[in-house]
C-alpha cells in the first residue's frame, strides 16, 4: 500500500470514528488490522456512535439526558421526522426563543448535513477559516432569537496558528 493511500485510510478511518488505529513511524503497517474489514470477518455488527454534519448542532440543540444517542445513530434522512419537534422545545426552553422563532431555526439546522465542494463558507460548506462557533451564536443570538450582540461570539477571532499553504493545510498540535 503506498503512503498516501495509508494516510488515507488513516484519516477516513479517524473521521468516521472507528476508533484508534494504530500506526508506526511508516504510518499504516500491513501487519495492521484494519477495523472494517475485521468486523466483517468476526460478522460483528458496526454501531455509529457519533456524526457531526453542522459543527454545533448536537451540542447546542440537543438534550443530552433524552436525545444525544438517538441523534447520534441517526441518519439525515430521518431528521426532521425524527428531530424538529424535540429541537425546538430544546431551542425554546435553552434559549428562549418563541416558538415560531425556534421551529425556523430547528428546520434551518435539519437536516444535519455539511455540503461538501461548496467553498461559500458555513453553514453552506467550510472553510478551514469559518468561524462555525460565531454563526451558529449570531444565528441564536441574532438572526432567530433576540439580538443580544454581546452572545453572538465565543471571541476566537483567528486560529492561535497560522494554516499551511498545502496538504494537510492545518499546523502541527499543540504537544501536551
Amino acid at each position: 500500500m503506498t503512503d498516501i493511500r495509508r494516510t488515507l485510510r488513516t484519516l477516513v478511518l479517524l473521521s468516521l470514528g472507528l476508533g484508534t488505529v494504530a500506526c508506526d513511524d511508516e504510518g499504516l503497517g500491513p501487519e495492521d488490522p484494519d477495523p472494517i474489514s475485521e468486523s466483517i470477518l468476526r460478522n460483528e455488527v458496526l454501531v455509529q456512535v457519533d456524526r457531526f454534519g453542522l459543527p454545533g448542532v448536537n451540542t447546542a440543540f440537543t438534550d443530552a439526558a433524552t436525545m444525544k444517542d438517538g441523534y447520534n445513530r441517526g441518519t439525515p434522512a430521518t431528521d426532521e421526522a425524527r428531530f424538529l419537534a424535540s429541537l425546538s422545545a430544546v431551542i425554546q426552553a435553552r434559549f428562549g426563543l418563541d416558538p415560531a422563532d425556534a421551529d425556523a431555526l430547528a428546520d434551518f439546522v435539519l437536516p444535519d448535513v455539511q455540503p461538501l465542494g461548496n467553498l461559500s463558507g458555513f453553514p453552506n460548506g467550510r472553510r478551514l477559516e469559518d468561524d462555525v462557533i460565531d454563526t451558529v451564536l449570531s444565528l441564536i443570538f441574532g438572526v432567530f432569537g433576540p439580538d443580544v450582540p454581546a452572545l453572538q461570539s465565543d471571541n476566537v477571532d483567528a486560529n492561535d496558528r497560522p494554516f499551511l499553504t498545502e496538504f494537510p493545510y492545518l499546523a502541527d498540535p499543540h504537544a501536551p
